[in-house]
């Protein structure tokens, strides 16, 4: 786990037991292998739901959250998260309103360990996060791990942070940070707070 997503977990979880309620639905944007999935489910709370997405196959995620006991708080779509809002629509009854979410994660680039060439693409990620601000609830928490180092990463990630500087300020409070003292090309983390 980079230091990134361990600091976009440590916020995640603070801003949600901040909410002082017991059942949160988040969704995780980028399944992968599981790590942000099995950490959401832990967040949520018993009657909580996590709603994840991912294009590739989940078996070890879905492994990860059975070990884990908390398959139960999850929904897998093997679908790419720029279907969100209309995904979200299919699985909520059709005489409820869209969830209120409390806390999306989106941990972009490649699967660790797995093809290198199968990458979150920034079109696809753009329109994520347009549905993401429609749908995150009032005092939610959006984050987003964008890695520029990757082919294609620098593009992508660019494209987030021109996202993200154009919310209103009036409805969103947003963060960027990344390690300035570190060699290389160093994963940058993006917080969104929805007021």
């Amino acid at each position: 786990m980079t230091k990134a997503t361990q600091h976009a977990h440590f916020l995640v979880q603070a801003h949600l037991a901040s909410l002082g309620t017991n059942s949160y639905v988040a969704i995780d944007a980028t399944v992968g292998n599981g790590f942000d999935t099995v950490f959401l489910a832990q967040c949520v709370g018993e009657t909580g739901l996590v709603i994840g997405f991912d294009v590739q196959d989940m078996s070890s995620a879905t492994q990860y959250l059975v070990q884990a006991g908390l398959h139960h708080r999850v929904r897998l779509l093997q679908r790419g998260h720029e279907t969100l809002l209309q995904s979200l629509k299919e699985v909520c009854p059709p005489d409820q309103m869209l969830p209120h979410v409390q806390a999306i994660m989106f941990n972009l680039g490649y699967l660790p360990h797995g093809d290198k060439s199968l990458t979150t693409r920034t079109e696809t990620t753009y329109a994520a996060l347009q549905q993401s601000a429609q749908i995150l609830a009032s005092g939610g928490i959006l984050t987003v791990i964008c890695y520029p180092a990757h082919d294609g990463g620098g593009e992508e990630t660019e494209a987030v942070l021109a996202w993200a500087k154009k919310m209103p300020s009036s409805e969103y409070g947003v963060i960027h940070t990344k390690v300035l003292n570190k060699h290389g090309v160093p994963p940058e983390l993006l917080v969104v707070y929805k007021y």
